[in-house]
């Protein structure tokens, strides 16, 4: 997968495709920006669009698109009437954000009040809103942070391109003259420097308040998109607490007054949070050459329970299957060996058969592990301290990972003076990685001391 922001001038996107004694440590980065709130900052200039290219969905067409219940015109239940409420309220707000979004009559400070109105209405609500709801407010503030970053109302995402056409013919011919009638550019003159700061300030401290909010249930979607959102705006500050409340957050029970709320298990594998959200926060942190910032995505995202068990789960669990499968399947095949033999006893030809099948596989399988868990050929300037266990380097691969590109972030570009940095920023990032059983420039390892 492609990171979603640029780390700096010249930098070439990242192809497809992260401790007991350590947690007080992890802790003292996660601690700062759970019991603070964010400092507002000025956002980015005009970038190019690859801010756009990591994310392809459309959450208003989605939510447009949903199927939609049939409710009669006099409701004669509690139920009824409030799926009626929430389906007008759906409506209502998708009407609306289509609406303002019009270039004909885009005005950016009365989208902006909307967008405050909306917030305010759902965080005063005593009903928990739907997630319909929520996504298209999300949407509305992305495409708005869109108009304010680029001072345009379509991102190359959502140019419509033909079979064996790139991306780049089809912005060329959406942009030609004649073929579409509608305007792409909004005039600099329409949004000044100054409106763009506060807007930009105003957008991304509602949606931190908005995902905040106790009736709000955060699913994926939703903090993709919320993701989508501040990494945009260039406010990567207001992502680790939205993830780790990902996990912790108490889940509103729907159709109760007053809301009733009940408390989730935050190292469910369904609470971790998707790898590519992660690399974009730890992306967008590292514009910022932020790195107590960075260190807090870390501890909120691959260095979870959640993670680490949905890892263990979806990669895992089926090669353990079949392993645990295995001597059933050579026990049913010794023994049929051993009826239809007549060299041995029956006893001791099953026994034999099953003695060489378990040495087979129970050899096979144990090189594979060991050549899966002590691959470095990926690693960089972080790598595993010796005696840490094979499972755990494993289980943790992209938390090394996304140390290693702290390391090569911070340090010098040129692999001929790593080993030379200095400063409180690269001694924090060295004890770090000595804190989660890393070793940050090992020097067997580094050029010219093999």
């Amino acid at each position: 997968m492609s990171t979603t922001i640029p780390r700096r001038a010249g930098f070439v996107c990242r192809s497809c495709q992260k401790s007991l004694a350590s947690k007080p440590q992890q802790n003292r980065y996660l601690s700062s920006f759970l019991s603070s709130k964010p400092q507002p900052q000025h956002p980015p200039r005009r970038q190019g669009s690859a801010v756009l290219s990591s994310f392809r969905r459309n959450y208003a067409a989605k939510s447009a698109g949903a199927s939609r219940r049939i409710i009669s015109s006099q409701p004669t239940t509690i139920t009824e009437n409030v799926e009626a409420e929430e389906e007008d309220e759906v409506e209502g707000v998708e009407e609306n954000a289509t609406e303002l979004l019009k270039f004909d009559t885009l005005s950016p400070p009365a989208v902006l009040r909307s967008i405050q109105r909306d917030v305010a209405n759902i965080t005063s609500s005593t009903r928990v809103p739907s997630e319909s709801t929520i996504s298209i407010l999300l949407d509305l503030m992305f495409q708005f942070s869109n108009i304010l970053v680029f001072g345009i109302n379509k991102g190359p995402s959502e140019v419509e391109t033909k079979e064996g056409e790139d991306l780049a013919d089809s912005v060329l011919r959406d942009l030609a003259e004649g073929k579409s009638d509608e305007k792409v550019f909004i005039p600099d003159r329409e949004i000044s420097q100054a409106f763009r700061d506060k807007a930009a300030n105003t957008v991304a401290e509602l949606a931190w308040t908005l995902m905040r909010d106790p009736k709000i249930f955060i699913t994926e979607d939703l903090l993709n998109i919320y993701t989508r959102v501040q990494c945009l705006l260039g406010k990567p500050e207001y992502l680790p607490e939205i993830f780790n409340l990902y996990a912790t957050k108490k889940v509103p029970i729907a159709d109760s007054s007053p809301v009733r709320y009940s408390e989730p298990w935050s190292k469910m594998p369904r609470y971790a949070v998707p790898l590519q959200i992660a690399e974009s926060a730890l992306e967008a942190a590292i514009l910022k050459k932020n790195l107590p910032l960075a260190l807090a995505v870390i501890d909120t995202t691959v260095a979870t329970p959640a993670f680490r068990n949905k890892k263990l789960l979806l990669k895992a669990s089926l090669p353990i299957a079949g392993v645990s499968a295995l001597p059933v399947l050579a026990y049913g095949a010794a023994s049929w060996m051993a009826a239809n033999q007549n060299t041995m006893d029956y006893e001791m030809s099953k026994w034999t058969a099953m003695a060489c099948a378990a040495a087979y596989i129970g050899t096979l399988s144990t090189i594979g592990f060991v050549a899966i868990t002590t691959s470095n050929d990926q690693m960089e300037r972080v790598v595993w301290r010796p005696g840490t266990s094979l499972n755990s380097r494993w289980i943790r691969e992209e938390e090394r990972e996304f140390f290693d590109r702290l390391a090569l972030a911070w340090g010098f570009q040129n692999k001929s003076r790593w080993g030379e940095e200095q400063g409180q920023d690269w001694q924090v990032l060295r004890d770090e990685c000595g804190c989660r059983s890393m070793v940050l420039d090992k020097t067997d390892l580094m050029e010219g001391m093999q």
